[in-house]
């Protein structure tokens, strides 16, 4: 199966990065689907990197975290953009249909759980993002407050350690 994805690499690519960028509303998809450069396109080119890397990754000896890593550029992007969880890594199963036409039908249920794998290591680093994201956003607003506390004189300096140091609330 490895061989056959290795084989038809540039057809799979090619096929799920459209079926990726599908995933934005049309006019999106319109200007994510031009073949340019990281500086004229770089969500673009980034999926496009993205999605090759992964096929790459999966005709070799891969992890789930070395998973999680290859698809991390585009994942970033997508959980801070307006997608929710399913939608963010819906891309992955597009996968399904698309290698269906290029796999032998004795490695079909083979091929299904390799992107099922893709799936599952997508989501994880989608919730680690979004994770992230709110940690980022609980941090700031700590800040805000505490700032507006420290003009009215009623709390002492914290340092950012204090800050950062609890992210239980």
């Amino acid at each position: 199966m490895k061989q056959i994805i290795k084989k038809n690499l540039s057809q799979l690519l090619d096929s799920w990065f459209r079926a990726t960028i599908n995933t934005y509303p049309a006019e999106s998809a319109r200007i994510l689907g031009k073949k340019s450069d990281r500086f004229d396109n770089p969500i673009g080119a980034i999926t496009r990197e993205t999605l090759e890397d992964v096929l790459n990754l999966v005709t070799e000896n891969f992890s789930r975290e070395g998973l999680e890593k290859a698809l991390d550029p585009v994942i970033r992007i997508r959980a801070v953009q307006a997608f929710d969880p399913a939608n963010a890594v819906s891309f992955v199963f597009a996968l399904k249909e698309i290698g269906e036409s290029i796999i032998e039908k004795a490695d079909i249920i083979k091929f299904y759980r390799l992107v099922d794998e893709i799936a599952l290591a997508a989501f994880n680093r989608y919730m680690k993002c979004r994770e992230d994201i709110f940690l980022l956003k609980a941090t700031e607003s700590k800040r805000r407050i505490h700032r507006a506390f420290e003009r009215a004189g009623l709390v002492a300096e914290l340092s950012e350690g204090d800050l950062l140091g609890s992210k239980q609330s």
